[in-house]
């Protein structure tokens, strides 16, 4: 005689909600679970395991009477995205885990699949079934006095912040922008050895200047040529100069000061800016200011203790390189090559993604780089 065989039991969304919750709450035993629903304990076993997916599917779609929580037509979304990056990487185009993402409900939308959401688990599925990983191209280190910056932040800052608002206390500081250059890293196919092309050493220079409490924020630029072709019948999106080394120097930084002194005596206001001690931050002789006082850091500690060096330029420069990726994918779709893309990067383009960066570039994040660097006033302790 045969053995009888155990009836092979489906459970829906719901019913597995409800275990997950009487085990979260210890009301009854796997086994008791297992006997109540008619299913093995392995079943309950897995469904435990499969704990945060349930919940979610649960959350995002609302019907918890299906039983599945996979999605075949989903697969087609998968397919699609697959064939788009191993074309794009044939191209050596440089993609990064958002740009998946963004593809994916993009696909989506053609294959009319709405309730489909590329969500960081979905792109880690998708990468494991595809071999895909991050590849790094190149990086790079660096050092700082820690123990001085501590002592300067505890003893020195305190006395230099007393007499300013958080809106009146500034940092400025530059950092070079290589305006074609795509990010040093790219999802690659496992196996795979990613070729960074030839490096693009068009160089712009950025002067970033905000307050503490992220009000007020201004980005000055630099570049080689005092009059681009580009620019002709165009408008200028931000403030520009121009000197053989795109490099601020002296000179643009006293004209840049001024300015903004007049400005800052026009608002009646009185204004702290921290800067680091560089030779380019003096200002011309007879240059007098008004209403900003300079404060330079303290020497070889400004990675630590300067406010846009903890996160607000790499924020900004996060935003640039996605549009970049952004711009070198449509450039492919429509046939051209990595060549031609760069050529399409002009100084008033690069200018016009430096604008839309730094706008993105939120007040909440300045304000945690700055209490990162030690700024803080007593009236907020």
């Amino acid at each position: 005689m045969s053995a009888q065989k155990r009836k092979h039991t489906s459970l829906n969304i719901d019913q597995k909600i409800d275990i997950l919750n009487a085990l979260q709450s210890k009301v009854k035993t796997r086994k008791d679970l297992s006997v109540q629903y008619g299913c093995g304990l392995s079943t309950i076993v897995h469904i435990v395991q499969e704990e945060t997916k349930i919940r979610n599917v649960a959350l995002e779609n609302g019907n918890t009477s299906r039983k599945r929580l996979r999605k075949g037509n989903y697969e087609e979304v998968d397919e699609a995205v697959t064939v788009w990056f191993h074309q794009m990487r044939a191209k050596n185009a440089v993609i990064s885990g958002l740009m998946i993402q963004e593809e994916a409900k993009k696909f989506a939308q053609k294959l009319d699949i709405p309730d489909f959401e590329p969500s960081n688990g979905w792109l880690g599925r998708w990468k494991t079934k595809e071999n895909v990983t991050f590849h790094k191209i190149q990086g790079e280190t660096g050092a700082a006095d820690q123990a001085g910056a501590a002592q300067w932040v505890k003893n020195v800052l305190p006395n230099l912040l007393a007499d300013y608002d958080a809106k009146n206390i500034y940092n400025a500081d530059e950092t070079g922008l290589y305006y074609k250059a795509l990010p040093s890293g790219t999802m690659a196919a496992k196996g795979e050895k990613p070729e960074g092309g030839k490096t693009q050493k068009d160089r712009i220079t950025a002067l970033f200047l905000c307050n503490m409490d992220g009000s007020d924020k201004h980005v000055f630029m630099i570049g080689r040529s005092k009059k681009p072709h580009c620019f002709r019948g165009k408008r200028i999106p931000l403030p520009y100069y121009a000197n053989m080394k795109a490099w601020m120097t002296s000179s643009l930084w006293t004209k840049i000061l001024l300015d903004f002194d007049n400005k800052m005596v026009k608002q009646k206001r009185k204004i702290l800016l921290f800067a680091d001690n560089a030779s380019c931050h003096k200002l011309e002789e007879g240059a007098v200011l008004r209403n900003v006082t300079i404060q330079f850091l303290l020497a070889n500690s400004t990675s630590i203790i300067q406010p846009l060096d903890q996160g607000i330029i790499r924020a900004f420069k996060v935003y640039y390189r996605q549009q970049i990726m952004r711009q070198q994918l449509l450039a492919l779709e429509k046939g051209l090559s990595m060549q031609q893309f760069a050529k399409t990067i002009t100084v008033l383009e690069a200018l016009r993604m430096v604008e839309r960066s730094w706008g993105s570039v939120t007040s909440n994040t300045i304000q945690n780089c700055f209490r990162k660097a030690g700024f803080s006033l007593a009236k907020e302790e």
